[in-house]
């Protein structure tokens, strides 16, 4: 059982501090009286090795945000031994770990609890046994991926793209417009805020989940235990 835990670890794949998404989370925390710390995998890189890191043909893109707002896609298995790091990093200082990510990353490893948000939405969805789920991506070239990696969750998917770090409004209202007729949607990046929740909502009139809120209720879910 954990039991009175302080101190939560944040890993963002960009640059922390993630400004656009900690403090959504630390407002659900509020009542617990929880000291939150961040580590970014690219918090101590130059311009030049972030370039560096930008997916080659054929590898797992992952679109991130930089410390000034801007956005930059990363390769997954390049940026692997830079998470560790951060997970390294702030083991000793925290009782509990979160991934502000939705790739999947099953190489990580952590002596702490490492709560997942692609895990978790993986689960919650194949748990409510959806029919027809659509899912919103950051960009089109993750649509092959994402149709895979869904694939045990409904029987039918439908993935469009919009990036919550570098699109407007109206494109995410497109977006959705393009899934009214699923049961449920699912906004696949942890980029993607409330507000955003609230529009694809308004205009699919659909339910719809977004990983930020559920990894934050499931820290809050240990952290009062």
């Amino acid at each position: 059982m954990v039991k009175s835990l302080k101190r939560v670890g944040l890993i963002t794949i960009g640059q922390s501090p993630r400004v656009d998404v900690v403090p959504e989370i630390r407002k659900i925390l509020e009542s617990t009286d929880v000291e939150v710390v961040e580590c970014g995998a690219l918090d101590r890189l130059s311009k030049e090795e972030i370039a560096s890191l930008a997916p080659r043909s054929g590898e797992y893109i992952l679109v991130t945000r930089l410390r000034d707002g801007s956005e930059v896609m990363v390769s997954r298995e390049r940026i692997l031994s830079l998470m560790q790091k951060c997970i390294d990093r702030l083991e000793p200082e925290v009782d509990l770990l979160g991934l502000l990510c939705t790739g999947e990353f099953p190489e990580l490893k952590s002596k702490k609890l490492l709560i997942e948000p692609s895990d978790l939405l993986l689960k919650v969805v194949e748990s409510l046994k959806v029919t027809n789920l659509g899912i919103i991506v950051p960009n089109p070239t993750q649509i092959d991926l994402t149709i895979k990696k869904w694939s045990r969750a409904a029987r039918e998917i439908k993935v469009v793209s919009t990036s919550p770090y570098s699109e407007t409004i109206d494109a995410l209202a497109k977006a959705a417009e393009e899934l009214r007729e699923c049961d449920l949607i699912v906004l696949d990046c942890i980029g993607f805020t409330s507000e955003a929740k609230k529009v694809v909502a308004a205009v699919s009139k659909r339910p719809v989940i977004i990983p930020r809120t559920l990894l934050a209720r499931i820290l809050r879910e240990l952290l009062e235990t």
